[in-house]
């Protein structure tokens, strides 16, 4: 029985200690989060840690992934922070409606960036921004 508690305390240590090193999901917004067709939004997404720990971030538009391409973020150069950020004009044929933009991210080594709440997300596991278009 001592053999079985220590060695999944053993394993639950190491699966810490390997997420402590992933960047996490600081915040996210977009502004305005309501806006008509033809209007630019601006999209910023902060993590922790360096902006090098990540390769890629980037959106989803939740429902529509097989529709529209993803909104690649680029990292906001010289910032002290770990932003990354897009601007975007909504599509003239967009329904007005709230739609949900997942977040994806990958780290430097290939791994996806997963937000506790978010792990069974089919379309981004990093987090959500809501977006109301009207007309």
């Amino acid at each position: 029985m001592k053999k079985v508690v220590l060695t999944l305390t053993a394993l639950f240590l190491i699966a810490s200690l390997a997420m402590a090193g992933q960047p996490k999901l600081v915040k996210a917004t977009i502004t305005p989060n309501k806006a008509a067709i033809g209007e630019k939004v601006q999209v910023e997404v902060e993590f922790s840690g360096k902006q090098s720990a990540l390769k890629q971030v980037y959106l989803v538009v939740r429902g529509y992934e097989y529709d529209t391409d993803a909104i690649v973020l680029k990292p906001v150069e010289g910032s002290k922070k770990n932003v990354w950020t897009s601007e975007q004009v909504i599509p003239y044929e967009a329904p007005a409606e709230t739609f949900h933009l997942d977040i994806n991210a990958i780290d430097k080594k290939g791994k996806e960036i997963i937000t506790k709440g978010f792990e069974n997300n089919s379309t981004g596991k990093a987090g959500s921004i809501e977006l109301t278009v009207t007309y």
